[in-house]
């Protein structure tokens, strides 16, 4: 499995994949000034819109390129004619995805650091940057679902579920009480008690107490062991009827 790793970090290379981890994080935060600086919250702003839209965004592309560079390349035939187990192969490359969100991850973080020597933050910076580290937990479940829906269907499938994703999540929490169950809801509802901005982008009041949502972390985590386990299995079966 760890095998796998270091060869889908190796065919990194060859890809753009490398440079839209390192330029992505930095044209998020370049939007949130240019749009959301008269509001005082840059930073926060720029977790806020990450949270909700950006990083699902990111993972679905990162993810559909990925599988785009191997269908390209070999059809997935090589990982057919290798000696490797199908189930573990693909959760190689499941970890390979967990990789690249954590780079990104730490890229904004960066960014944000950096930034705030620019922009004051409501918070501090030490929450902003812990918001960034949990909303890398609660985003985790996807990587395994686009890993597996790039596979068997494109790259625009996987950014259209994405998309669709995020806005149903906004809607639902704005709308139903039961929101908060849908995965998507999970990287919007954690970062609000630590930048102190609801989910749309309002700032919580000074004597309002923001729900502790600490609980989609571990929910996230459940979800990608089963998502993982669901798409390794589905990868195994696929590609040896396929082959």
């Amino acid at each position: 499995m760890f095998d796998v790793l270091v060869n889908e970090i190796l065919k990194d290379k060859r890809t753009l994949i490398r440079s839209i981890t390192l330029v992505f994080p930095l044209l998020i935060i370049i939007f949130t000034m240019l749009f959301f600086n008269s509001t005082g919250y840059v930073i926060e702003s720029t977790i806020n819109q990450w949270s909700f839209l950006y990083f699902n965004l990111y993972l679905a592309l990162i993810i559909g390129l990925v599988d785009r560079h191997e269908k390209a390349s070999t059809e997935y035939k090589t990982i057919l004619s290798s000696p490797n187990n199908l189930f573990t192969f693909e959760l190689g490359r499941i970890l390979h995805g967990v990789l690249l969100s954590l780079m990104v991850s730490l890229v904004l973080a960066l960014v944000l650091f950096l930034a705030s020597f620019i922009f004051s933050t409501r918070v501090g910076i030490v929450s902003c940057l812990i918001a960034v580290g949990g909303l890398f937990l609660t985003t985790i479940w996807q990587i395994p679902l686009y890993t597996w829906l790039s596979r068997i269907s494109n790259l625009y499938v996987t950014i259209g579920l994405a998309f669709l994703g995020s806005i149903i999540s906004i809607s639902c929490l704005g709308t139903f009480t039961w929101g908060k169950i849908l995965p998507y809801s999970w990287s919007d509802l954690f970062p609000v008690a630590l930048i102190r901005l609801h989910v749309n982008g309002i700032a919580l009041k000074a004597s309002e107490v923001a729900p502790d949502a600490t609980w989609t972390i571990l929910a996230s985590i459940v979800l990608f062991i089963l998502l993982s386990f669901l798409a390794a299995y589905s990868f195994r079966k696929q590609v040896t009827k396929n082959a």
